[in-house]
């Protein structure tokens, strides 16, 4: 329930909504990608901020929010609502480290990333607003791409006419859309096609801005506003590129290039709203793409550091089993170590906590769920509680795609083996440069052909250690690539069972199965960048089961609730995946709420903890970090 001092009136609400928005905008039009600082706290130390493991001990007293899960948008909030002097107690359920999709792993002496694999700039002035410091303070960011500056190389690669050994000249996406003007020349028949798409493409990012600006604002008054919104932005957001693109162009190469960055929006074009799709094509271009330059657990310790820094508690290894409520009201939650091996802990203290060995409540005046709305209203809350406050459990619009993950680990420097610091994109297409095609025959069949499937997989390529300075610098002659491979939760759902009961057939068919998958991800890798090859040292298959099991995504699911046309145009979905629940004290944040990626995460938690704490709390937050720019 918001406070009393939030919007009671149209003009106060939407002066406040306005002014978040604008600060964001206008922050992010002077925003500069700074060199990095030094920390004042070694490595170590920072490092080990996120991985507090959680004890009874460690567990604070009058507790004011827990916030379960710790991803972007479940940090961002509990830094926000530090600052204004609440205490909050952040439970995490991963075994060893906070931060969610941010987190970093090492395997056999390369560094890989869990989720980040790059973002905007935006990212910059939001960590301002969130840490109340200046924009030079804050973890630093650099800018990706080459000599010429792209940032992705997309290869529309007909799997039908061209040999395996044939390497597709790619289309380069540049910063600053520098390359537009050869995507006229291109398709020079198509200009009409690509006026419209740009007009098209410029309301489904003004979308985005509108949903956010909608989101700060309380439910009845988002009702109001939705009426209002342009028919022409609607149009945009209540269709697939499938359905849009072919009424502009009947040029089958270019609507198979103008979607083909749809790995990144986590829905298959056929699938996702036209806005996921065409902002995705352009934004990261005008943008720019960027990395922490620390590598991206940094995001986690810059707000862990705040979060600490005003009183608050990060726990991680914690796993929250229920969401207590009482008189109808959230009251604590039930939450117990992840870890198997438990031990008795003391239950001699406590007003507002009470211990059972391994087991423990901790009572507190509202919860904030970080960890999507399926998990919340499926696991966390019981049937009947869900059921008095009319709150389904399961929405019309269903989970998203999970991915198949490649991270290898390559000998050598990146001048060695001809890799930049930028992505590749594989894109299937057919003999009429049709993508939609092969993409519908990969997911009937994803790994095909021993030797030659591997050309029929749309495939995502990145490589974390270039793009993050510090680790590249302190381990010379040592390349970490990420492969990421779209993949329904179906394909391995018949595992996740059995290999919890640790059914010796069970595991080694998925270990078959993930070889297979091995051996695609490097035939993928020598495809492109040929000199890796007698240079890979490891090949590590990461699937939407491990997705599920270590960012506790229901069924693996990378960005959430899908990001359909429903989503967005369904007034019962929009509602229901407002921050503010039905509950008293209930509140969501994260990908759910807003869309997916980590910087709207980071505003999703913004969003959360204004408007719990309202509209006066808001204005404290807004002047404090003006004043601190």
């Amino acid at each position: 329930m918001l406070s009393g001092c939030d919007c009671n009136s149209l003009s106060g609400a939407h002066v406040f909504g306005g002014v978040v928005t604008g600060y964001i905008l206008i922050r992010s039009c002077i925003r500069r990608i700074r060199e990095p600082n030094i920390p004042t706290e070694n490595d170590k130390a920072l490092r080990a901020s996120i991985r507090q493991k959680y004890s009874s001990k460690r567990v604070p007293e009058d507790v004011d929010t827990v916030i379960i899960g710790s991803g972007m948008g479940g940090l961002s909030c509990a830094a926000i609502l530090a600052r204004l002097g609440k205490k909050v107690l952040v439970l995490e359920q991963h075994n060893d480290v906070a931060g969610g999709g941010t987190h970093q792993f090492d395997l056999n002496g390369f560094r890989f990333d869990s989720g980040l694999h790059y973002t905007v700039p935006w990212s910059v002035p939001i960590f301002a607003l969130t840490c109340g410091k200046k924009e030079s303070d804050v973890c630093p960011f650099e800018l990706m791409g080459d000599s010429n500056s792209t940032v992705d190389k997309i290869h529309l690669h007909n799997i039908q006419n061209s040999s395996n050994n044939f390497r597709v000249p790619s289309f380069d996406m540049q910063l600053h859309e520098a390359h537009m003007k050869r995507l006229y020349n291109e398709f020079p028949h198509d200009r009409k096609a690509l006026d419209e798409f740009m007009r098209m493409s410029n309301r489904a990012m003004d979308f985005v801005k509108v949903f956010l600006g909608m989101r700060l604002l309380p439910k009845w008054l988002q009702r109001i506003m939705w009426n209002l919104v342009p028919r022409s932005m609607m149009d945009v957001v209540s269709q697939t590129a499938e359905e849009i693109l072919p009424r502009l162009t009947s040029n089958k190469k270019l609507i198979s290039l103008l979607s083909s960055m749809w790995i990144d929006t986590g829905a298959r074009p056929d699938k996702a709203s036209f806005m996921m799709t065409a902002a995705v094509f352009r934004g990261v271009s005008m943008e720019g793409g960027c990395y922490p330059s620390k590598g991206a657990e940094s995001m986690a310790i810059e707000l862990a550091q705040t979060i600490r820094a005003h009183g608050g508690t990060i726990l991680v290894r914690a796993s929250v089993d229920e969401i207590l409520t009482e008189s109808g009201h959230v009251c604590g939650v039930r939450v117990r170590r992840a870890a198997p091996n438990a031990h008795p802990t003391n239950t001699s203290r406590t007003s507002n906590v009470t211990r059972h060995e391994d087991v423990m409540v901790v009572r507190c005046r509202r919860v904030v769920s970080a960890c999507g709305y399926s998990n919340t209203f499926n696991r966390l809350l019981p049937g009947h509680i869900t059921k008095k406050h009319d709150i389904p459990r399961t929405l019309p619009v269903k989970q998203s795609a999970g991915f198949v993950m490649a991270n290898i680990g390559i000998n050598g420097s990146p001048e060695e083996l001809d890799i930049f610091n930028t992505n590749t994109w594989h894109i299937p297409t057919d003999a009429s440069d049709d993508a939609f095609v092969p993409m519908r025959a990969y997911f009937e069949s994803p790994l095909g052909d021993e030797n030659t499937g591997y050309l029929g997989i749309p495939t995502f390529i990145t490589f974390p250690s270039v793009k993050d300075k510090e680790w590249s610098s302190s381990h010379p002659g040592r390349v970490s690539c990420q492969m990421l491979m779209m993949a329904d939760y179906s394909w391995f759902e018949r595992f996740a069972h059995d290999m919890k009961s640790n059914r010796d057939h069970a595991v080694q068919e998925y270990e078959n199965i993930k070889r297979a998958w091995a051996r695609r991800a490097e035939q993928m890798l020598f495809h492109y960048f040929p000199k890796a090859q007698g240079h890979v040292s490891m090949v590590d298959i990461s699937t939407p089961l491990a997705i599920e099991n270590y960012l506790f995504a229901d069924q693996g699911a990378a960005v959430g609730i899908d990001v359909t046309p429903e989503r967005f145009v369904d007034p019962v979905v929009r509602d229901h995946l407002d921050c503010v629940t039905k509950i008293p004290g209930l509140f969501l944040t994260g990908q759910d709420t807003v869309l997916c990626g980590v910087t709207l995460c980071q505003l999703s938690g913004v969003i959360t903890a204004l408007r719990m704490e309202g509209f006066c709390a808001g204005v404290k937050i807004l002047l404090s970090a003006i004043l601190a720019g």
